[in-house]
């Protein structure tokens, strides 16, 4: 007699959906950028569909908000561990309460996409302490780590080139030293 199993999903599920959620986003930047002279929204005037103007708010929403008609779900938006967050019902009431991510409004197509972020868990340490949310200041000097409140001992950051990858919290100082750049502007939700 056969006996089926009962489906248990492994423990990293969280973390697999996580990568899922950020190659989507990581490919509709990229997306964005082929239809838009090849630049993020970031680098693009509000006048033009983009959010550069908006960087400075601090607010994630805002710029995620121009991948709307690449994106389609909002629920790519939330990491399935981040028990804080909920997912919109649409664009139109985004707001940074159904974002996990950060996004890196500094990120171009151009200056090594390989190695420049573009979004990652939003669980940030600084020096010691959590990142608040708003506009955070990434210089690649500063003690970075994720908190404990997503994903343990680790965290996901997308890049320009639209890989993702899985980031211990002990490696991430490392990911940042290597960013093209020396100073970051993050939006953190």
């Amino acid at each position: 007699m056969l006996i089926p199993a009962i489906y248990n999903p492994p423990v990293h599920a969280p973390g697999i959906l996580c990568m899922n959620n950020q190659k989507q986003i990581a490919l509709a930047h990229i997306m964005w950028a082929e239809d838009h002279d090849n630049e993020f929204p970031a680098q693009i005037s509000t006048t033009n569909n983009g959010s550069k103007e908006l960087i400075e708010t601090g607010r994630a929403s805002l710029e995620f908000q121009p991948l709307s008609g690449y994106l389609h779900n909002p629920k790519l938006l939330v990491c399935g561990a981040d028990k804080t967050r909920h997912a919109a019902g649409d664009f139109t009431n985004l707001s940074d309460k159904n974002i996990s991510y950060f996004i890196n409004a500094d990120t171009t197509t151009s200056n090594s996409p390989s190695h420049s972020i573009l979004t990652g868990d939003r669980n940030l340490q600084a020096d010691g302490r959590p990142v608040k949310p708003g506009l955070f200041l990434l210089t690649t000097n500063r003690d970075m780590n994720w908190t404990q409140e997503i994903h343990r001992r680790y965290g996901i950051l997308a890049f320009a080139d639209g890989h993702v990858e899985r980031v211990k919290t002990n490696m991430l100082s490392s990911y940042i030293v290597n960013q093209p750049l020396a100073t970051n502007r993050l939006c953190v939700p």
